[in-house]
C-alpha cells in the first residue's frame, strides 16, 4: 500500500549551467516533472510513494527510471515505450529570473495509449 501515488509527466529539464569556452550555453540534463518532484519530497519525509506514467525506451527514459528507483519512488507504474522519445524541456532563465520552457517530444505516426 502506498501513501501517495502520482500520475503525470516525467521528463528531462535541460538547464543552462554556464557557457563553453566559445561562449555557447552549456546545458545540464536534470530529472524533472512536477509529479515526481512532489513524490521525491514526500519520499524524503518518509511516505511510501509510487509513480504512474510513460517515458521513451531510450537513454533518458532509463535515466529517469533509475533516478526514481534510487530516490525510493516505486516505478511499477512506469511504462517504457519504444514508439516515443522521452520528453525533453529546454529551460531558459530570463534576466528577471522567470523561466521559459520549450518541450520537445516526438511520437510515431500512430497514436499510442497507456497500456
Amino acid at each position: 500500500m502506498y501513501d501517495v501515488v502520482a500520475l503525470g509527466e516525467l521528463l528531462i529539464d535541460f538547464i543552462q549551467n554556464g557557457n563553453s569556452s566559445n561562449g555557447n550555453p552549456v546545458f545540464e540534463a536534470n530529472p524533472g516533472g512536477a509529479p515526481c518532484n512532489v513524490l521525491s519530497m514526500l519520499t524524503g519525509l518518509g511516505y511510501k510513494t509510487a509513480f504512474i506514467g510513460k517515458v521513451g525506451d531510450d537513454y533518458f527514459g532509463k535515466m529517469l527510471g533509475n533516478t526514481i528507483k534510487r530516490i525510493g519512488i516505486s516505478d511499477k507504474g512506469l511504462i517504457y515505450d519504444k514508439e516515443v522519445n522521452t520528453t525533453l524541456a529546454i529551460v531558459h532563465t530570463m534576466e528577471d529570473g522567470d523561466r521559459d520552457f520549450q518541450r520537445l517530444r516526438t511520437y510515431s505516426t500512430e497514436l499510442r495509449h497507456l497500456r
